[in-house]
């Protein structure tokens, strides 16, 4: 049997983390049909209010970070964790309620489906109503078209934080993972280290309560930040596709 963890990044969404965790931990019985055991990982990213104690009340595991170290540094963490508990697949969920737990089944089966490295939970390869603003939307097309110049990879949502990874990929992913932004540069370092991608359609809606994980002054940073790390990400591709080998 399998072993999955849902890694959950975390961070001051108590409101919203009851009906999360419900639904997460309802998908047990069904991913057992799979042979697959599941958990839940709430990494609480140093959050002001109950949302450890939530989770904790819940009788799921809880990893608290001291301070709050950023999206990145917390899913960093999961995989980490993930590493050390020998853990063969997770799959990263958002707290806020905006990603549906029960499409974790979709992803799962398309991992079953073709042997995926990674999965990735699309907003965009369909029209699911989802909206967002413009300049976002626009950043998001611009990374897309970029990867797949670079990589020949089409991905319509390189922002997305709803995807299952293997255990080959959480290894490169506990090592070295992006603190912020953690998007376009590490598909393509997937991409170009020879990984198999796959984008499936799910239903994403807008958050019902709190703020995001992402503040507004890094987000004017987004596209700096991810211009900088794609060419790092290109001068690395050797030494990292020679680690993968030796493994």
């Amino acid at each position: 049997m399998k072993k999955l963890l849902i890694v959950v990044p975390t961070y001051n969404e108590e409101k919203n983390l009851p009906q999360v965790l419900n639904e997460l931990l309802l998908l047990q019985n069904p991913l057992s049909e799979w042979q697959i055991q599941s958990k839940v990982l709430i990494v609480d990213d140093g959050s002001k209010d109950r949302s450890a104690e939530i989770a904790k009340q819940a009788g799921v595991d809880v990893l608290q970070l001291p301070i709050n170290l950023g999206y990145g540094a917390a899913l960093q963490s999961g995989f980490i964790y993930a590493l050390e508990n020998k853990v063969d697949l997770v799959i990263s969920i958002d707290a806020d309620g905006q990603h549906q737990p029960s499409d974790i089944l979709k992803i799962v089966e398309a991992y079953l489906d073709g042997k995926y490295d990674v999965v990735l939970g699309s907003r965009f390869v369909e029209d699911t109503g989802y909206q967002t603003n413009l300049p976002r939307r626009l950043g998001i097309k611009m990374f897309s078209v970029i990867l797949h110049l670079l990589s020949g990879l089409r991905i319509a949502d390189v922002t997305t934080g709803f995807q299952l990874i293997t255990r080959q990929v959480v290894e490169l992913y506990a090592a070295e993972y992006p603190h912020d932004y953690p998007d376009a540069q590490m598909l393509l370092l997937l991409a170009l280290s020879g990984f198999k991608i796959k984008e499936i359609p799910v239903v994403v809606k807008q958050r019902l309560h709190g703020q995001s994980m992402h503040s507004s002054i890094k987000s004017l940073l987004y596209p700096i930040r991810n211009f900088l790390a794609i060419i790092v990400i290109l001068l690395r591709i050797p030494q990292v596709k020679k680690t993968i080998q030796l493994k």
